[in-house]
């Protein structure tokens, strides 16, 4: 185990155990339901360790429930910290100043049972509306003009999407909704730039994924990109199941789309010596458009430096929940949205779907059209 890893484990049992702490001293003076209590915690614990751990070898109906816990746990260990700590402080600087009511600030045991109840109120209000979020994605329509000839072509309706994460959370059903809403927005051509699948490859072959995705409804194709999940499921893995669909994955290769426009995919940066940008743009025609799909966000100004019309993105997810959004936002230079170099437009999308915990709190799953107009 390396030392990552090791550091994971320290963090999520440390975050753990200040948690079980505050809600063991909320507890009255029960001994079944100190059991029960007890009994539960070790399950939300472990849950998700157990599930990533038996991912070959747990029946996959086992997985799902153990991962939906695992996962959501994630987000309420979050939440609850962030709640305790602050609570915590109101109560130290109360010892000061004494502002708290007499009957709350000076009987531990009520406070810590307002603390545990008030806590467990506010999560649980905060994951129903970011699964709400999470299940309910907004079609997100922007339209951009090209100043270059597109052939014949004057105009091109582009769906474009990331972060699909197919697996135990995005199952073959919830991929059923996600076909019908692409389907829908009636697109010229699909883009995918990357991450289609999630940490393994047996859910997806189980539940015949393919078979949802080679629903999609495109003229002109669809085309993606490979991500950094693709290359953590076990790039083989994943690329095998890439040939069951319609979808024409772009590793390191451009593709000319109805002698009009290109397509550049780019091999994702897990993989160190995947090819200089200035060397798949070299094999294009600069004068048509130019659409590149690059999974994560990086080196922007590369983009803006060969002459790419249009750069499609995902990976960062928005940081999926608030205050991760904050960090995303400080790690990259463009961790949503859209921007302008030059004359180049670079956008990144907080994703289709999402990974581990299946909420989102302070941002919004989506998918991207595109009307672009050509001059």
């Amino acid at each position: 185990m390396n030392l990552f890893f090791i550091l994971v484990i320290f963090v999520h049992t440390l975050a753990n155990s200040y948690i079980f702490i505050r809600g063991w001293q909320a507890l009255p003076p029960s001994l079944v339901l100190k059991i029960v209590y007890i009994v539960l915690f070790i399950f939300l614990y472990s849950a998700f360790i157990i599930a990533m751990a038996g991912r070959n070898t747990l029946s996959l109906g086992f997985q799902k429930v153990l991962y939906s816990a695992g996962t959501s746990w994630l987000a309420w260990m979050l939440y609850l910290v962030l709640f305790f700590l602050l609570t915590d402080g109101v109560h130290l600087l109360n010892r000061f100043f004494h502002f708290l009511p007499d009957v709350v600030g000076n009987n531990p045991k009520l406070f810590h049972r307002i603390q545990a109840l008030g806590g467990i109120l506010l999560v649980l209000i905060l994951t129903t509306i970011g699964y709400i979020r999470f299940s309910n994605p907004v079609v997100e329509t922007i339209r951009l003009q090209v100043s270059k000839k597109a052939g014949s072509r004057k105009n091109l309706r582009v769906v474009a999407f990331s972060d699909v994460h197919l697996g135990l959370t995005v199952d073959k059903n919830r991929l059923s909704g996600y076909v019908e809403l692409i389907n829908k927005q009636k697109p010229d051509i699909v883009l995918i730039s990357g991450d289609l699948v999630d940490n393994n490859l047996r859910p997806l072959n189980e539940e015949r994924m393919h078979e949802e995705l080679n629903q999609i409804e495109a003229p002109l194709g669809i085309y993606a990109c490979l991500g950094n999940h693709e290359y953590l499921s076990g790039i083989e893995k994943s690329l095998d199941f890439y040939s069951k669909t319609k979808i024409r994955l772009l590793i390191d290769r451009v593709v000319r789309v109805d002698d009009s426009f290109w397509v550049i995919g780019r091999d994702d940066r897990m993989n160190a010596k995947r090819k200089l940008l200035s060397e798949l743009v070299g094999r294009t025609d600069t004068t048509q458009p130019l659409i590149l799909l690059d999974h994560q966000p990086y080196h922007l100004e590369q983009a803006e430096k060969n002459g790419i019309d249009l750069q499609i993105s995902g990976h960062t997810h928005n940081g999926q929940m608030w205050p991760l959004n904050l960090l995303v936002n400080k790690i990259y230079e463009l961790g949503y949205g859209l921007k302008q170099k030059g004359k180049t437009l670079v956008y990144t999308s907080s994703g289709l779907a999402l990974w581990g915990p299946p909420f989102r709190i302070g941002t919004q799953s989506e998918l991207v059209v595109f009307d672009i107009c050509f001059e």
